[in-house]
């Protein structure tokens, strides 16, 4: 895919800046010298940006992976901003404070590597990097990864795992290179987590307001890495009672046969679903013990509660959704879901038994959703019979979300399918407890009353727990330790996307672009002078007119075009006759309706952020 993959903007560290020479008094931000705004992100998620110059007041902490923009240098601090603006007083009205130099990494393009979409039961292949050019060069001449052995392989499920703030990755720069001599290869050299250093910590601060103590901070984390809570979206329709009861018995007869403090381990709650013709479309039981869980199963089974129904093909995906966003979680601990469902499914969510729930999302949104919150389902058909849509979307809840789809196969019944679903549960809630125990047991206090636990016990799920249970911590690195590193990554269209990040501002301005070169219905003098105050609108007003319209646009922006349809100057517009232009004007025109239906699609995400990632594959 030569070209494909965009953004070949390149710069070297020692970058000049337009501002350099005015310390950080500077009124407009640092540049490279070709005009891009110079960025940098953090090299860990704990870096803190300063009131001033190396002084103890901190002005706010550095999202991971996130770019902040440069007003100016003075010595060995960035003066950095979190808006994408011209000048400093604009940036002031954002966050702004001082990081020091070697805490950062330069990041001197739009452009990112971000996983392709997610596809249930896709067989995705490793990410692979390499430290350096020469290993990697190793390897694509020969195409021998143990000739050129990448440091960095990472699998799909490992990518799961990691905190959603480690996607994506920054691409510092890309070039092409042939694979094994023949095969064009984009090559990225990317920003990629780092190995973690044997010394690296999570250290959580004591709340000094609610009276934190040694055993106050251990009990929290105990909860918070041992707990698992169950919800279980349970088809309540008429003829389930009988699964219900036998469910509620196997749950109570399993989970006696664990250590008492496992059992109090795990919680379970419960969303009963209907149809939307039905009274009581819905119910929601929160959270509790096991034995109180059961006793809620077996209550509800009683005919004259579980009834209704009717309409075969049932609405489970609207109960997932709300059983994800809607169930009180609490102090959740490991989440997990199961959905239990006969006869039929609704091949998409309805709106029509909560308001809540979006109409017409399929099971591939609901999935990706659950992923990025790491929540996987046990799905399972609790009868023989199965309609067109059941097997379909219990197969992809279960299988996508890498939880388990429980088949009624033959000589199924009953009992065995609600036995396999309290082992799938009970396996689950054993194994959070011992790990959630391992990771306790390299907890330890420092002087000031600081808990640290070894960064290396710890993955993106477990962090994202910490969070979710409001925890307040920070990652230290260690000697020399980095959250952060540079590698080279090749591309990978089964795997990788290439994104850029871009604003509002930008796309409105290159839409202008395109709409002022592919008018055709005006002389070519005015569509000149038109064009150039739109490019000057776009680059500045010193832009040269001599100078391809892509090359400007690549410098001022930092966006390079995945084809030469703006590999012309203005001046060329007066030489062009009409067909020419004709030609010309109608592939602009499509390049434009192409990136305005972008912004029209994402207007609501624009007006929540300053800028959004948007995929490469859609710029011309």
């Amino acid at each position: 895919m030569p070209g494909r993959l965009a953004l070949a903007l390149i710069l070297s560290a020692s970058l000049i800046s337009s501002s350099e020479a005015a310390g950080c008094d500077s009124a407009v931000m640092k540049t490279t010298e070709s005009g891009f705004i110079f960025k940098v992100v953090g090299d860990t998620d704990r870096i803190e940006a300063k009131v001033e110059p190396g002084g103890v007041d901190t002005a706010f902490t550095l999202a991971a992976l996130t770019p902040y923009f440069v007003i100016c240098e003075q010595d060995q601090f960035y003066k950095v901003a979190s808006l994408p603006v011209k000048t400093a007083a604009q940036a002031a009205t954002g966050k702004a404070g001082y990081v020091a130099k070697d805490q950062v990494h330069a990041w001197p393009t739009r452009e990112a590597l971000s996983f392709a979409p997610l596809l249930p039961g896709g067989d995705y292949p490793a990410i692979l990097a390499w430290d350096n050019q020469d290993s990697l060069r190793k390897f694509l001449e020969s195409g021998d990864p143990k000739l050129g052995s990448p440091a960095f392989r990472e699998d799909f499920q490992a990518a799961l795992k990691r905190e959603r703030s480690a996607r994506p990755y920054p691409v510092l720069g890309s070039k092409m290179e042939k694979l094994r001599g023949t095969v064009d290869k984009r090559a990225f050299n990317v920003l990629l987590p780092a190995a973690v250093q044997p010394d690296a910590k999570i250290v959580i601060e004591p709340d000094t307001e609610k009276g934190d103590t040694r055993e106050s901070i251990t009990q929290k984390l105990d909860r918070v890495m041992t707990r698992t809570t169950v919800v279980v979206a349970f088809d309540a329709t008429a003829d389930n009672d009988r699964f219900a009861r036998s469910l509620a018995q196997q749950l109570k007869r399993t989970v006696a046969e664990f250590p008492k403090d496992i059992q109090d381990a795990l919680r379970i709650g419960f969303v009963f679903f209907r149809d939307e013709t039905d009274e009581e479309k819905y119910l929601i039981i929160e959270p509790q013990s096991v034995a109180s869980a059961a006793s809620a199963l077996i209550y509800s089974a009683r005919p004259e509660t579980m009834k209704g129904g009717g309409d075969p093909p049932e609405p489970v995906l609207d109960a997932v959704y709300i059983a994800h966003h809607l169930f009180p979680w609490g102090d959740a601990g490991r989440k997990l879901m199961a959905a239990v469902l006969a006869e039929d499914a609704k091949p998409l969510t309805t709106g029509k038994i909560h308001d809540g729930v979006p109409a017409g999302l399929a099971p591939a949104n609901i999935v990706a959703d659950l992923v990025a919150d790491r929540i996987p389902v046990i799905s399972v058909q609790n009868w023989s019979t199965a309609g067109a849509n059941l097997i379909p979307v219990l197969s992809t809840l279960g299988e996508g979300t890498g939880g388990k789809f429980l088949e009624w196969s033959k000589g199924a019944n009953v009992d065995l399918m609600t036995a396999a679903l309290v082992n799938q549960i009970a396996a689950m809630a054993k194994d959070s407890f011992v790990d959630g125990k391992k990771v306790l047991s390299s907890l330890d206090f420092d002087g000031q009353g600081y808990a640290r636990i070894p960064l290396v016990v710890f993955d993106g799920e477990k962090i994202d727990r910490l969070r979710a249970a409001g925890i307040k911590f920070h990652i230290d690195p260690g000697k020399g330790g980095a959250l952060l590193r540079e590698g080279y990554v090749l591309e990978n269209a089964d795997l990788l996307e290439p994104v850029i990040r871009v604003d509002k501002a930008t796309l409105e301005r290159l839409i202008g672009l395109f709409a002022a070169l592919g008018a055709t219905s005006i002389d070519a003098d005015t569509l000149k002078e038109c064009a150039a105050q739109v490019l000057g609108a776009v680059a500045g007003e010193d832009y040269d007119p001599n100078e391809t319209i892509d090359v400007t646009v690549k410098k001022r922006l930092g966006i390079q075009f995945r084809t030469a349809l703006l590999d012309f100057n203005i001046e060329y517009l007066a030489g062009m006759n009409r067909d020419e232009r004709l030609a010309m004007a109608r592939r602009i025109q499509n390049a434009g309706i192409t990136l305005a239906q972008f912004l029209d699609a994402h207007l609501d995400e624009f007006d929540r952020s300053p800028a959004v990632w948007m995929p490469v594959s859609q710029l011309p």
